[in-house]
């Protein structure tokens, strides 16, 4: 049991290594990229990019976790031949919803972006993406029902690198006929910036499909060894991908509509106060341009960590083992609170010199705020990712609509209050956001209590990680914050700063790991099992406390 449980986080820790690469590769372009196209530009960029997000999340975002959790469900009854056929038909799925979704977000931008029409270029360079995603979608899904996260993994790495070169390098080309104008700066910076997502996902497929045709021979012979008998229908497949993907595609689409809701409250209240287009786009861009992506790094490692749950908890329940798949649901939250909670407590501690590494110029104090405030909710979003992931491997995709759908309502109301009446900004659409994911982690515990008769250990998944974050939390203070008010004139230097916060976060990480492992008591092979677990085991005995 061990052994497949440390398999699951094997798998898992290879998907998270990839998004912690992928996260701090997008993190880093950013900076550049803000400085070509602006305050207005990051505005313009966040608008375009948030409705792309919908609308691919409607179209094709899904297909990986359906596909993996249909196939999965196959692969492991030994159906290789109807495993094949669900791929087969996602194919043919994703080419009419992916399509009618790139027609959306091409012909239907200036409606969705009446607040802001200079962002619409930005989201009709995205619209061809959408389709381009779905197939992306398909052949990861394939390899993650195999159980095998490593292709996923490294065809995230590559689609990043490949998106950050373009993505700078095209919104400098295109802005360089419009210097001095800030408008029209943000416009085609923003435009060339998106360049840089369809290019990545082009070259992702490239990658996926050159290592399908690599292993295409040993698939081949699993479905020459299918000895079940048992033949589904294309139509039987259509059906099974439609009830399966169309759950998936509303929880996936609520989950992430609060930047959609949160967007056009912030829009039309800012109007309705008597804020100018220009005004909008520059202070959203504190919550959707900078907050957002520092935030989305530990979060998305949860998400790895609920991607690959989904066809390990679809194997164990297809085989009637509870106890596996809670079992497996154990190390994988654990997992993700072992990151989450220091992420959190470092990024309250670190907001200013933080937000001013990555975004030097424009309000780096409103930002940092934001930053400070928010936090928590890298806690809240990484249990309810997680959380959503395993509804959807126990065959409950319907519960995390139904969750994600209350939290919207919450969040809207929430938003529009703070935002409209008591004029708060930025800081009323954050609070609404947090108060939308404590909302699902709540709701999907409830949930997870019900179907399966999990409960959260408390003290191992938040109060062991939580006492040694916040001894981490007082050190890390300590180390950045006394030089810095004591020699303001040495380390208020950018350089000086960025050397002072990275010693302070190194720190931080060699504290956390000694008390978190002396507290818990944690074995040598548990310690191992976490991501970049044997690294953690040697920096312990060499500092010898182990």
């Amino acid at each position: 049991m061990a052994e497949k449980k440390g398999a699951v986080v094997k798998q898992a820790a290879f998907l998270m290594a990839a998004q912690l690469i992928c996260s701090v590769v997008g993190l880093l372009y950013r900076s550049p990229l803000h400085l070509i196209m602006g305050d207005v530009g990051d505005g313009y960029y966040t608008y375009a990019y948030e409705w792309y997000t919908i609308i691919l999340l409607i179209s094709s975002y899904s297909i990986p976790m359906a596909i993996s959790k249909v196939m999965a469900e196959r692969l492991a009854l030994g159906q290789y031949r109807n495993a094949q056929k669900v791929f087969h038909g996602a194919l043919l799925y994703v080419l009419g919803v992916g399509g009618i979704g790139a027609c959306v977000a091409f012909f239907g931008a200036p409606l969705f972006l009446t607040a802001t029409p200079d962002a619409v270029l930005a989201l009709r360079i995205l619209a061809p993406t959408i389709l381009l995603s779905g197939f992306l979608g398909c052949l990861r899904g394939y390899f993650q029902a195999q159980n095998n996260m490593m292709p996923t993994a490294i065809s995230r790495v590559v689609e990043q690198i490949l998106n950050a070169i373009m993505s700078v390098f095209a919104a400098w080309l295109l802005t360089r006929p419009y210097l001095g104008n800030e408008n029209l700066t943000g416009k085609f910076g923003a435009a060339g910036g998106t360049i840089g997502t369809g290019s990545g996902v082009a070259i992702g497929i490239v990658f996926m499909l050159f290592m399908y045709m690599l292993n295409r021979k040993t698939y081949m012979a699993q479905i020459e060894s299918d000895k079940t008998g048992k033949t589904e229908s294309f139509a039987d497949v259509f059906k099974v991908i439609f009830l399966m993907v169309t759950p998936i595609i509303f929880a996936t689409c609520i989950y992430n509509a609060t930047a959609i809701v949160d967007q056009n409250i912030f829009s039309y209240s800012m109007v309705a106060r008597g804020v100018g287009a220009m005004d909008i786009s520059r202070q959203y861009a504190l919550f959707g341009y900078r907050f957002k992506p520092i935030i989305n790094i530990p979060i998305a490692l949860s998400s790895a960590t609920s991607t690959a749950l989904i066809p390990a908890v679809a194997t164990a329940m297809a085989s009637n083992n509870r106890k596996d798949a809670k079992d497996k649901i154990n190390e994988c939250m654990l997992l993700s609170t072992f990151i989450a909670i220091p992420a959190a407590i470092g990024l309250c501690v670190l907001s200013y010199p933080v937000i001013r590494i990555l975004y030097p110029t424009g309000d780096v104090k409103g930002a940092a705020m934001l930053l400070s405030l928010g936090s928590i909710s890298v806690v809240f979003y990484s249990l309810s990712t997680v959380t959503n992931g395993v509804l959807q491997g126990l065959g409950h995709p319907s519960v995390p609509v139904r969750n994600a759908a209350v939290a919207l309502a919450i969040n809207a109301l929430a938003a529009f209050v703070t935002v409209r009446y008591l004029g708060m900004g930025a800081t009323g659409v954050l609070l609404a956001t947090v108060l939308y994911a404590y909302t699902v982690m709540t709701m999907n515990a409830v949930a997870l209590k019900k179907f399966l008769g999990y409960e959260h250990d408390i003290k191992r998944l938040i109060l062991q990680p939580l006492k040694a974050a916040l001894v981490m939390g007082a050190v890390v203070g300590i180390v950045f914050w006394v030089p810095y008010k004591l020699l303001p004139g040495v380390f208020d230097r950018y350089l000086m700063s960025a050397v002072l916060t990275m010693v302070s976060v190194l720190i931080g990480v060699i504290v956390y790991a000694i008390i978190y492992t002396k507290s818990t008591g944690m074995t040598d092979a548990e310690i191992r099992r976490l991501p970049m677990g044997t690294k953690i085991l040697v920096l312990l005995r060499k500092l010898h406390v182990r």
